[in-house]
């Protein structure tokens, strides 16, 4: 079987574990392709990191160069936030399936477009939410949908991390709300997903952020509440700057029947595992400490494009959170709860109002 073809648009950092996830992979893969605009990182990322694995990759300076070409099937993007939209709706224009790091938008509008493409052309649309692939999380996911929790009452994120401003400064867009920065889409997404995909579908939500202690243009800590449609509560706390260094980061279910809790700096340390029917299979659950990786995302990817199946991460399952979260900024915006569905927002016109830390 040929392997899947794969160009990754952006040679950055995180671009690096997309390469790592394709060798873990082997075979059943080929990176056939780099595109970056800055020719000297395009050219040194493909020696350092491409070329001793994929001699005969070509490079790539324009993005319409790399999409002409016929002998692509997946398109992995891994540039900038403010640009997956545009991206990912020209190359599914061109044909190819896509696979896109978070978030795929800034605004909710330009999310629905770029699904409504993938639906019309009948082309896979798949975020990078890789933290969904955890076996932990798979097998809370089961309990889910198995009922075991009973009548969900809430659920508890909380995220407490510190970047300093080596971290913003190596990459400027992060200190940039119009460009996809912020704590709760560029930091928190992973895990507001998860919240929203293990709880259902929120009806309303109600955020307040703020900046301490950093020179930042966008928020680096906040709070959110989430009301579920089946009666839930959900409850988002999350910094970038604790001092002086990162501690952990913990997701928590509570029902009626059943309780689970996850924490650890990679959230794969399971803390509490209890439910008023046990099976036989906990225990195995138990024992389970994978790592979060890009490798079961392109599994999955591979499989759904060689079989016409729906990967884990489609934009079907994933647009719901991305709209959860751009429902917290609007929220944090104009100081009020915001009812879901969102019918428009975009982090272009995002302003935060100041309750005590740095003015903006």
């Amino acid at each position: 079987m040929q392997p899947v073809r794969i160009a990754l648009i952006g040679c950055g950092y995180i671009a690096q574990k997309h390469v790592r996830s394709l060798l873990e992979i082997g075979e059943e893969v080929e990176l056939v392709a780099l595109c970056d605009i800055d020719k000297q990182q395009l050219e040194r990322f493909a020696k350092d990191v491409c070329k001793p694995h994929y001699p005969n990759i070509r490079l790539h300076t324009t993005i319409e160069e790399c999409l002409s070409r016929d002998d692509i099937d997946l398109i992995a993007i891994t540039t900038s936030s403010h640009t997956h939209a545009a991206i990912s709706i020209a190359a599914l224009q061109a044909g190819k399936h896509v696979l896109v790091e978070k978030p795929l938008a800034l605004s909710i509008q330009d999310a629905r477009l770029a699904e409504a493409e993938a639906k019309q052309r009948g082309l896979i649309l798949a975020v990078s939410l890789q933290t969904r692939y955890l076996s932990q999380m798979q097998a809370i996911k089961k309990a889910t949908d198995e009922g075991r929790f009973g009548r969900l009452i809430h659920g508890v994120v909380s995220m407490r991390w510190n970047r300093n401003m080596d971290y913003y400064h190596a990459s400027p867009w992060r200190e940039s709300w119009a460009k996809g920065g912020g704590l709760f889409m560029n930091q928190c997404i992973h895990y507001i997903d998860l919240l929203q995909w293990l709880m259902g579908p929120v009806v309303s939500v109600y955020g307040e952020a703020d900046t301490f202690a950093q020179p930042l243009h966008v928020e680096n800590m906040g709070v959110a509440v989430l009301k579920f449609a089946n009666g839930a509560t959900g409850n988002v706390e999350a910094s970038a700057c604790v001092y002086p260094k990162s501690l952990l980061t913990s997701l928590s279910l509570f029902g009626e029947r059943g309780s689970v809790s996850l924490e650890g700096v990679r959230l794969n340390e399971l803390k509490q595992w209890n439910f008023e029917n046990d099976q036989i299979e906990d225990e195995s659950v138990l024992e389970r400490t994978d790592e979060i990786s890009h490798t079961p995302l392109y599994k999955d990817m591979i499989q759904a494009i060689t079989t016409g199946t729906s990967p884990l991460v489609s934009v079907e399952t994933s647009i719901d959170s991305l709209e959860v979260i751009l429902a917290i900024y609007k929220s944090i915006k104009e100081g009020v709860p915001v009812h879901l569905p969102l019918d428009h927002f975009d982090m272009k016109n995002m302003t935060l109002i100041s309750k005590g830390g740095d003015p903006h």
